[in-house]
């Protein structure tokens, strides 16, 4: 049977409590001719399957044990928490998709959102405490817990996304700007050129040798162009390249 002290065991994760609202219209006497007129409610248990980060105050492991009750507490984990400024990488965001992808219909889970691209998950201690989910609450636990021995649930779909956020700031930035520094380097005037070419020629730098770019803190991909404008790619296969131009 799983316990409280169980749960509290796993490192790398908070507990918090429930903080949420919602408007509900008025009843009373006297409002008939008001009916859009609303007060706030306050919850303790969200209505819906997404939270707001705000939501959510994180409370010590003592708190959790001497004052909280168990129905009003959550179980968030560092390794599926994520936003676009902090030092997470592209492992919390792979993490959190997958589990979500497994447990996110589950009643007991939710998935917590808020500003700057915050992202991470929770799940009620009241449904993991309960013995009628006691097998997939363990499969949880032992999931949570496996992550303190390597952080990463699914190699593969981590290095898959990488990829991805590769192939988008290619298309975002990496293309013109090797582009501009193969053109200053072999002393080329660029006038045109075929993009779709030029990011096969990237595409094979980054098979044949060391990876030309590296995913930064907050899961930005970082395109090494320098790196790009050694031999990787020499003057003859630039020059394969290009629609339109003239030797500086």
């Amino acid at each position: 049977m799983i316990t409280l002290l169980d749960i509290l065991k796993i490192d790398h994760t908070t507990l918090n409590t429930y903080h949420g609202y919602k408007w509900v219209k008025d009843n009373v006497p006297g409002y008939s001719d008001y009916p859009g007129h609303e007060h706030m409610v306050d919850l303790t248990y969200p209505e819906t399957k997404d939270i707001s980060y705000g939501d959510l105050i994180e409370i010590t492991r003592k708190d959790t044990l001497d004052n909280t009750p168990i129905d009003e507490l959550f179980l968030m984990s560092d390794y599926m928490t994520y936003s676009d400024y902090d030092n997470s990488c592209m492992v919390e965001r792979s993490n959190h998709k997958i589990f979500m992808e497994q447990y996110g219909e589950d009643p007991g889970v939710f998935g917590v959102y808020g500003g700057y691209g915050t992202t991470s998950m929770a799940i009620a201690l009241k449904w993991l405490l309960d013995p009628a989910n006691e097998e997939k609450a363990q499969e949880i636990i032992d999931l949570l817990t496996g992550l303190n021995n390597y952080p990463c649930l699914d190699d593969e779909d981590m290095s898959n996304m990488e990829y991805e956020a590769f192939n988008e700031a290619l298309e975002d930035y990496g293309i013109s700007d090797t582009c501009g520094a193969l053109s200053k380097k072999y002393g080329i005037d660029v006038h045109d050129y075929n993009r779709e070419k030029l990011k096969e020629l990237i595409l094979d730098a980054d098979r044949n040798g060391n990876p030309v770019f590296m995913i930064e803190s907050g899961g930005s991909c970082y395109i090494d162009i320098d790196d790009m404008i050694t031999p990787k790619i020499t003057r003859e296969q630039f020059l394969t390249v290009l629609t339109d131009y003239e030797a500086i």
